[in-house]
This record gives C-alpha cells, structure tokens and sequence, in this order.
C-alpha cells in the first residue's frame, strides 16, 4: 500500500472529512477537523517491529499541532497492518544519532547523521 493508498483507506474507513495537506512539503500529510488529528503518514514496503521516526518531524507534528489545537498522530503501513501512534502521549522516546539520507529524493545518495526514536508497534494501535 502507497502512502495515497492509506490516505484513501484511513478517508473510507475512519475519517470521512480528511484532507491532504495544502503543499507539497508541508511537513504533514493530512488533517481531519472531525477528529482534531495533525497526521504524518508513512507506508512501507517491509514488516518492522520498531518504526524509524526523525526527531525534526516529531518535533515539528508537536509544535504545529499544538499551535492549531490538533492531536499529532503518526501513521504507518507495513505488509502486516496499520498503526497510529498518538506521539503527545508517547513518553521516554530514546533518540540515538543514525546516518541517514539527507532527502528523500532517490536520486540524491548523500548522508548525514539525524537524531531518530524507534517506535515499537506494540506501543502504537493497530487499526488494520
């Protein structure tokens, strides 16, 4: 499942007045008003039990959403179902220094060393 694809089943199934957000690199994906969600979705093509999760994106999903009395949720897909992570409630993150690629875009191979937590799915709600 790509990340339109969970966007479009969260939209079915849970949260009918979802929308994406406005820009492109907005920092988020989408927001549901109904539910006062901020939420950042990713979507992978391989099962992990712990889910990588930059420091500057959690910072970010915390500060903006507080500004805009929202609850920040992570969401994630993997080939074994979907979880959320409520990450206002998460507590005791450890962050740990891994070197990483510096964007997303596949074609620039460049790394650099960015603070990131591990999300055990076990800490999250399964809701596929």
């Amino acid at each position: 499942m790509k990340e339109q694809e969970l966007f479009d089943w969260l939209k079915e199934e849970h949260f009918p007045d979802l929308v994406h957000s406005p820009e492109l690199f907005d920092g988020f994906d989408c927001i549901t008003d109904m539910y006062k969600m901020f939420i950042e979705l990713k979507s992978r093509n391989t099962h992990y039990d712990t889910l990588l999760l930059e420091k500057k994106k959690y910072d970010f999903l915390i500060t903006k959403s507080a500004e805009l009395e929202l609850t920040p949720y992570y969401i994630n897909y993997t080939p074994e179902g979907v979880w959320s992570f409520r990450l206002d409630l998460m507590n005791n993150l450890v962050w740990e220094d891994k070197w990483l690629p510096v964007t997303t875009e596949f074609a620039n191979k460049n790394k650099m060393m960015k603070p990131v937590t591990f999300l055990k799915i076990v800490d999250g709600t399964k809701i596929k």
